[in-house]
């Protein structure tokens, strides 16, 4: 998801101005992938659910609008919102795509458990308000933005675990703990190692803190293999922002690719982690 204003924005035709803006992050895109493909099969296995299914379209359309909201946000905030772009055909036909899935997720929901799936949706919806509140600030790149972002990016799986196991179930909190820890901390930590000696001092506790929760909820609940990969991203991590801390200079081309491909590689593991954790 693009977190700065193009400054080319200013001269752009409105016909180009008004183009709809799909997520740029390739992280982002691949925790999302994560989120439903891999959530899906791990805790729905090979059967079909249409209520799963509602759920899985609302988050993806949910993910697309998100970036049209965040481009509005700076918009707003240079004072060139224009009615071409709140009308944005992409936009809005994503707002209500995931309006119509939710409410086909509700039509398909017994009367007896719809008021305990307006609650989740609720608290969901108050976490993405949050998400928006973070952007209309425009803080490039904030600790805060990249954690909600990259934990609401995650959710599809804890909704996939409350449709099989009912809304609030333990079994749905603990198949979702290793996601939710891993994906904000990934991104933090290839945002502070990318800043080098800018990162600020409170890099490694605000990265930590998000991955030993996770490791004492895994804990709990018995997912040693996931305990074990989490602390040893923990230990990678710590040793790895500490470094690049202490090495005085912007990181070599050579070194972002490396980079790039060990993340690729723990990102396989966590996958690997999670499905041990839900046999």
């Amino acid at each position: 998801m693009s977190k700065t204003m193009d400054p080319l924005l200013a001269v752009r035709p409105v016909e180009e101005q008004s183009r709809f803006p799909w997520p740029s992050d390739p992280q982002a895109w691949w925790n999302i992938a994560v989120s439903l493909g891999v959530g899906w099969f791990l805790i729905l296995g090979l059967r079909f659910d249409s209520r799963a299914l509602a759920l899985g379209v609302a988050g993806l359309s949910l993910f697309f609008a998100s970036e049209w909201f965040s481009q509005l946000a700076g918009r707003s905030r240079e004072g060139d919102v224009r009615p071409a772009h709140l009308t944005e055909p992409f936009g809005l036909g994503f707002l209500a795509l995931t309006a119509l899935s939710l409410g086909a997720f509700l039509w398909q929901t017994s009367p007896l458990q719809r008021e305990a799936w307006a609650t989740v949706i609720t608290a969901v919806a108050c976490l993405v308000a949050l998400l928006f509140i973070l952007r209309l600030e425009w803080r490039p790149l904030d600790a805060r933005l990249l954690t909600v972002t990259h934990l609401i990016i995650t959710l599809p799986c804890l909704m996939f675990g409350f449709v099989v196991w009912g809304a609030g179930s333990p079994l749905a909190w603990g198949a979702w703990y290793l996601p939710a820890a891993y994906f904000p901390a990934q991104a933090l930590f290839a945002q502070y190692w990318m800043e080098g000696t800018d990162q600020p001092a409170s890099s490694l506790s605000v990265l930590a803190l998000p991955v030993l929760a996770g490791i004492l909820l895994l804990a709990g609940g018995g997912a040693w293999s996931g305990v074990a990969f989490l602390a040893l991203f923990l230990t990678r991590v710590i040793l790895g922002l500490h470094r690049r801390r202490m090495a005085h200079r912007l990181p070599g081309f050579a070194e972002m690719k490396r980079l790039s491909r060990e993340l690729q590689a723990w990102n396989l593991v966590a996958i690997a982690a999670w499905a041990l954790c839900l046999r």
